[in-house]
């Protein structure tokens, strides 16, 4: 399984598929490098799929961040990924927290190598304010922000590092609570809020089928989408390279209209799955396989 190295010392892990024209794919929060592998095996014959595990991810499960910013954290190690393969010239695709980072590497770093982009189901700006309403978890942002507040409050009372399974076993029932909480607000289904009420008995398992399982990466990107701000609208109005959007119009966390907006902005192709969640890749996979084939083959 080949590592790539960090700036800052750390080896993260990236699979590599097929041959041709470079493409690296950026998964979203929760998921690993190998997620990918069902829709770029089609397409492996003509092109080389860079799938890199992010910090805290897959193989790169024990790196954890070195800064208050994981998206300009994500950035870096993107930027050490291409530079240590030597490529020219690339696609990317970013999916939710992968488009954010592909979206912060736009506006802050080296985005020379990227010639073509898919975003897929992310806004251009996560806080809500005066002039955008369309930001993470729309028009419920203040109620979500509520708990996830409530949520880093009960974490920054929790050791520095180790995983929430291995939390004492008061405060970790307590942040198994709120995450199963807003997890299940988020899917629309209070079968999974009811199912741990149920069976608080296995939290150690429940704890390691968290999205994010490591306390330090769970309190860093907490802090990172409730003190830092990410607006990438100015930089979208600028944006280099073609690019398309791809958006599940039942999305629970971004608004098809400010998804709709960063198109606008960004001169892009807009693409919509009307069955769509936030999770087109399990939605509809057929239709997003046909999709990244028709930006992959797109002259």
């Amino acid at each position: 399984m080949p590592f790539f190295p960090a700036r800052d010392g750390q080896s993260l892990h990236v699979r590599t598929v097929g041959r041709g024209q470079p493409v690296l794919m950026l998964h979203g929060l929760g998921m690993q490098g190998r997620d990918w592998l069902p829709f770029v095996l089609p397409f492996a014959r003509r092109f080389q799929f860079f799938l890199p595990d992010l910090r805290g991810a897959g193989n790169s499960g024990k790196v954890r961040f070195n800064q208050d910013d994981v998206f300009h954290n994500h950035m870096e190690d993107m930027e050490d990924l291409v530079r240590y393969f030597g490529i020219e010239q690339c696609y990317l695709v970013g999916y939710s927290l992968g488009a954010t980072t592909s979206l912060h590497w736009q506006a802050f770093g080296d985005f020379s190598p990227v010639t073509r982009y898919l975003h897929v189901d992310q806004a251009p700006c996560i806080a809500n304010g005066d002039d955008w309403a369309h930001g993470l978890f729309g028009k419920q942002q203040s109620h979500f922000f509520s708990q996830l507040h409530d949520l880093l409050a009960l974490l920054e009372t929790a050791p520095e590092q180790g995983e929430v399974a291995d939390l004492a076993v008061g405060l970790r029932e307590r942040v198994l609570h709120g995450v199963v909480s807003i997890l299940a607000q988020l899917s629309g289904s209070n079968r999974l809020k009811s199912a741990f009420d149920a069976s608080t008995r296995w939290a150690g398992l429940w704890a390691r089928l968290l999205p994010v399982s490591n306390v330090a990466d769970l309190r860093a990107y907490l802090k990172a989408y409730l003190h830092i701000a990410h607006d990438y609208r100015p930089t979208a109005r600028d944006f280099p390279v073609p690019a398309t959007v791809l958006t599940g119009a039942q999305s629970p966390l971004y608004p098809a209209e400010g998804q709709a907006e960063f198109a606008r902005l960004a001169g892009a192709d807009h693409v919509v799955f009307p069955r769509s969640g936030h999770v087109p890749l399990v939605s509809q996979p057929v239709e997003f396989t046909r999709a990244l084939g028709r930006f992959l083959n797109a002259e």
